[in-house]
């Protein structure tokens, strides 16, 4: 059996001297593995859809449960992110976050193109890779179910205005008055970028950073997951 599917490469294997495995977030089907032979070999026609930040129609051969890509028309390869350190681990976290949250075989347009958009603007945007990502990851997180709540103390609803709290656990801020010791104290500005960056409102890179380390301990306080590409970036 055949099939076309639109996806994009999230992670590649190596496997035996020249075959490959990849795993491909679909649009029609989410997350799948398939296998790619040959292309390791030099001037092997395929070798370009067996790399990460692929983006293309695929066309599977299915026999027994396993699938091997046998034809692929690039779409977009993001090359820009390749050129530069920063848009590299920032694409990369994206392609991370789809690994770590994407259900397998379980179909998400909205995630899927809410990815796309984000490597698009990374590589080819006038945004820093780093605000990219932020909006990126505010987005994806609400998708699965981890939404952040920036509107306002998530208690009594008034602005957040001086002090601000976060409480990992619900997602939310909240001002002094309603804070009770559950969560930790931040950074004013952090909470100030954040709102910023939902709003569509211009950050400069402080802000950007001040940002993705709350997001970065959000993840990982809430999902008990870590993402080593934003890792990577919050060294920079």
């Amino acid at each position: 059996m055949e099939e076309k599917l639109t996806g994009l490469v999230l992670s590649k294997t190596d496997y035996g001297e020249n075959d490959r495995i990849v795993k491909i977030f679909t649009l029609e089907k989410g997350t799948l593995s398939a296998s790619l032979k040959g292309v390791k070999r030099a001037g092997a026609k395929l070798k370009f859809a067996s790399e990460p930040f692929c983006f293309a129609e695929f066309l599977f051969s299915e026999r027994a449960g396993k699938r091997t890509v046998i034809g692929a028309s690039l779409n977009d390869s993001f090359y820009p992110v390749r050129e530069d350190i920063t848009k590299f681990f920032a694409a990369g976290t994206v392609l991370e976050f789809i690994r770590k949250f994407a259900k397998e075989e379980i179909t998400s347009p909205h995630l899927f193109f809410t990815a796309i958009d984000g490597l698009k603007e990374i590589a080819y945007g006038e945004n820093l890779p780093k605000r990219t990502l932020c909006a990126f990851l505010l987005n994806a997180l609400k998708i699965i179910g981890y939404a952040l709540n920036i509107d306002g103390c998530f208690i009594c609803g008034t602005e957040i205005d001086g002090r601000a709290f976060f409480d990992a656990f619900s997602g939310g801020f909240l001002c002094e008055n309603c804070f009770n010791g559950e969560g930790r104290e931040i950074n004013f500005a952090t909470y100030a970028a954040l709102k910023k960056i939902e709003q569509g409102a211009p950050t400069v890179e402080e802000e950007n950073s001040f940002a993705l380390r709350l997001l970065d301990f959000y993840i990982k306080n809430k999902t008990e997951e870590k993402l080593n590409s934003l890792q990577e970036l919050l060294k920079m």
